[in-house]
């Protein structure tokens, strides 16, 4: 007797459906994918899916835990046995709350190192408050399409510990522990046959991993990853980005509100004004003191940020004449920014804290 041919992760997910009563559109509804999603899978045209894309599939279609066991199992490349517990949600790629200013030749540069250069690991290096974070996610978002398997945004400001780096990636991929099967191994099992960006955030605390993201790279032939340091991972075949403060206006001659609204740093100095006072504009009256203020601040993003916030009490030409003292002004960003970024002297304690003695 010839044996049974194993249904595909496609077919059983059709069957599925159709016992349910659903239709594509119905099913991409409710577990919040898109209708060509669930087409490509139940016609084999994607045969891995996500963790997170399965969980979210048996939530929908209401599994027993036996059915959505056997939905996993029918994965390509994967047994039963040796089945990772699901996570519930993955995370993608975060949404800033604020459109990116000023970084237009830094997306382009950077997305033809990674799909003309075909560059399999690219740092933005930089120093705390440049903007690698907010420039990387903006890359990302940008180029996610040319990743037939998506973009995972992964932060590990949190990670301490060298040796954590890679069982934090699998976890954040909803990999599980499983009886004989390390992180590791599953994560570069996972990783092996998919095209995919992995945007590795704040990796400067962690540079001992580096030999790790490297394994990872030898393992994955089509994995690319985006990296965010305060210094390169000095591997081979790294792209290192240096990712510079935003463009300053001169300051040779007074300048007309109209030309010093043509530099970036300007830009996102009144974006943000305007945030804490919606009525703020550049005028002939105060365009010499914002451009003052920005070159003061070299063009740096975090900042100029800082700054003008300040101006919910202070006109510019007060601010400028403070930022004598401008660690102390520097304070007060949004609380939903990470500690560091809440104030200019906590990003540059960041680095300091890395710093071995002698240095």
């Amino acid at each position: 007797m010839m044996a049974q041919k194993a249904t595909s992760f496609g077919e059983r997910l059709r069957r599925l459906r159709e016992a349910a009563g659903l239709t594509q559109e119905e099913l991409a509804e409710r577990a919040e994918l898109t209708v060509a999603a669930i087409a490509a899978l139940e016609r084999g045209r994607r045969q891995r899916p996500y963790p997170h894309t399965v969980q979210a599939l048996s939530d929908a279609l209401g599994l027993s835990g036996e059915e959505k066991e056997e939905l996993v199992a029918s994965v390509s490349g994967r047994k039963s046995a040796a089945v990772a517990p699901v996570a519930s949600s993955v995370p993608g790629l975060p949404v800033p709350p604020t459109p990116l200013i000023g970084r237009e030749r830094d997306v382009e540069a950077v997305g033809k190192l990674l799909l003309v250069e075909r560059a399999r690991q690219v740092t933005l290096t930089g120093p705390g408050g440049v903007g690698k974070t907010r420039l990387a996610l903006e890359i990302a978002s940008e180029h996610q399409a040319s990743f037939p398997d998506g973009a995972v945004f992964i932060a590990l400001a949190p990670v301490g510990d060298p040796s954590l780096v890679i069982p934090t990636v699998a976890r954040s991929l909803g990999l599980a522990e499983v009886a004989g099967q390390p992180l590791p191994d599953q994560l570069r099992s996972y990783l092996r046959d998919r095209q995919m960006l992995l945007v590795l955030d704040n990796f400067e605390q962690v540079l001992d991993a580096a030999p790790d993201v490297a394994n990872l790279l030898s393992s994955c032939p089509h994995l690319t990853v985006l990296v965010t340091s305060r210094a390169p991972l000095r591997l081979r075949g790294e792209r290192e980005y240096a990712v510079g403060p935003l463009r300053l206006p001169e300051l040779n001659r007074i300048p007309a509100p109209e030309e010093a609204a043509q530099s970036d740093a300007v830009r996102l100095f009144l974006e943000r004004a305007r945030d804490v006072s919606p009525a703020f504009e550049l005028t002939r009256v105060n365009a010499t003191a914002i451009v003052a203020v920005c070159r003061r601040l070299d063009g740096l993003p975090l900042a100029l940020e800082l700054a003008a916030a300040r101006l919910r009490s202070l006109s510019p030409t007060q601010l400028l004449a403070r930022l004598d003292q401008s660690l102390p002004l520097l304070s007060g960003g949004a609380r939903d920014l990470p500690e560091r970024q809440r104030t200019m002297r906590a990003a540059i304690e960041w680095s300091y804290q890395l710093l071995q003695e002698p240095e």
